[in-house]
């Protein structure tokens, strides 16, 4: 597996089926969130987004986040801090829009406070920025260390 990125200021997210990882930061914490996706080797996490207890993350398909297009059944996604790593476990794959304040599937259900995933990562899937792939995960294990050595800054 390649290096991991460097922990950002929530830690990283690691798809290791895909040997890819990216450095996550509080969307919360800074005035312009979007700087965050816009910035090469960052993705932006919002906590509890909508109220429910879900946690989305968002980057750039360009910025390699498209690969989240393949996830299926087991596939896993780690969010790893320099004192835990969090596995999750792909439930579910939709298609749907961003309006900026709600993601909406398709179907038209409003998808920002859903109870049954605890994970969502998504990403759009055109220049418009308005229409996205949302990938959900489940937590399956939570590991009171690191898996994965992460590379210095």
């Amino acid at each position: 597996m390649k290096p991991i990125q460097p922990y950002g200021d929530f830690g990283v997210l690691i798809l290791p089926w895909q040997d890819f990882s990216v450095p996550l930061y509080n969307g919360k914490a800074v005035k312009n969130a979007q700087a965050i996706v816009d910035r090469e080797n960052s993705a932006e996490i919002k906590r509890r987004f909508g109220g429910g207890h879900c946690d989305y993350i968002a980057d750039h398909a360009a910025q390699g986040f498209d690969i989240i297009r393949e996830c299926r059944l087991n596939t896993p996604a780690i969010i790893q801090t320099p004192t835990s790593s969090r596995i999750y476990r792909w439930v579910a794959t939709m298609k749907g829009r961003n309006t900026g304040k709600n993601l909406i599937a398709c179907s038209g259900q409003a998808l920002t406070n859903v109870k049954w995933a605890d994970l969502c990562l998504y990403t759009c899937n055109d220049a418009t920025g308005k229409n996205i792939t949302m990938v959900f995960f489940k937590l399956s294990e939570t590991i009171n260390h690191p898996i994965y050595p992460v590379k210095e800054m």
